[in-house]
């Protein structure tokens, strides 16, 4: 009997052959066509021409200006005096805060001939305070809940029907003074005139 003939082919791979058993050597496998730097390359390639093709398609249409733009160029001299003038302004008005307080509020009325008639006929200390298309006659403006509705206990037990109603407006800091001012001497026509709109 012949020695084996023991051979060492590509690399790692042992092959065992006995005399007289011949057979084909399995085919190396084979790399891919494409290697890593080839798919990058492809990738790389495809952003750049999708760019160009984007940057070509947008210099084609023409540039649209929106409205207030358009406007904004044809009176160039008219609307840069305009702002600054705004500015100005903006500059030397008060600022503005919400204030909250409570009205002691005996009725409301749709009309101000009706308000009005209903304080005029009033036995107690009254005023009309508009909003929204609606008039209110008030007996009392208060900035604190407590003294609101101490001041209903008192009007209910002299037979005058009233209820407490918080709202709000908005005042300068001069103005929130003097509201606060004339609703603690309960002066309520001076008080309605810096809530009124």
């Amino acid at each position: 009997m012949d020695e084996p003939d023991w051979t060492r082919r590509d690399g790692e791979v042992l092959i065992w052959q006995m005399p007289g058993e011949e057979t084909a050597l399995p085919k190396p496998k084979k790399k891919p066509a494409l290697k890593a730097g080839a798919g990058i390359v492809i990738v790389l390639a495809a952003l750049v021409t999708g760019s160009v093709f984007g940057l070509l398609m947008m210099s084609a249409v023409p540039e649209q200006q929106p409205a207030k733009e358009a406007q904004a160029a044809s009176a160039v001299p008219e609307k840069t005096a305009a702002p600054m003038e705004e500015t100005d302004q903006k500059e030397t008005a008060p600022a503005q805060k919400t204030v909250s307080f409570f009205v002691l509020q005996g009725g409301l009325f749709s009309t101000k001939t009706a308000a009005d008639e209903a304080a005029s006929a009033s036995k107690e200390q009254a005023a009309v305070l508009s909003s929204d298309d609606q008039y209110s006659m008030i007996y009392g403006i208060y900035f604190t809940k407590s003294e609101a509705d101490e001041a209903e206990r008192q009007l209910e037990a002299g037979g005058t029907a009233a209820y407490v109603k918080e709202t709000e407006t908005t005042v300068s800091d001069e103005e929130e003074a003097a509201l606060r001012k004339a609703a603690q001497d309960q002066q309520l026509e001076e008080a309605v005139s810096i809530i009124s709109p």
